[in-house]
């Protein structure tokens, strides 16, 4: 049995100023929190193999995958599928929290940042 306590897991910062905490990394796939504090957005990239879900915990924003932007909010799920361009920005007071999952893991070589 391995149990991880979210507290004792070291954040790290994004180059976008997000706030990541890597929460579990399987053979299969990866789980993160990941902050957006207020005023920051996401660089928007795709992933060539991996698939993610972002469920938002707390706070506001906006996401666009390709040419679509809609408004995001706590219990708001989103499915984002290897090729799809998306970028996310931060609207409001307080951080935007996100519990993301990606599969296969996480892994910056198979990341293209379009901006």
């Amino acid at each position: 049995m391995h149990i991880t306590n979210r507290q004792s897991v070291q954040p790290f910062s994004g180059d976008d100023g997000s706030i990541i905490r890597e929460l579990s990394r399987l053979s299969t796939h990866t789980l993160a929190e990941i902050r957006h504090p207020p005023g920051t957005a996401s660089r928007e990239h795709y992933h060539t193999q991996a698939e993610e879900v972002y469920l938002v915990l707390d706070g506001h924003g906006d996401v666009r995958i390709d040419s679509e932007t809609q408004a995001i909010g706590p219990g708001d799920l989103i499915e984002i599928l290897p090729g799809q361009r998306h970028k996310l920005w931060h609207r409001g007071k307080g951080d935007l929290v996100l519990l993301v999952t990606c599969a296969p893991p996480y892994d910056l070589r198979e990341v293209v940042f379009t901006e």
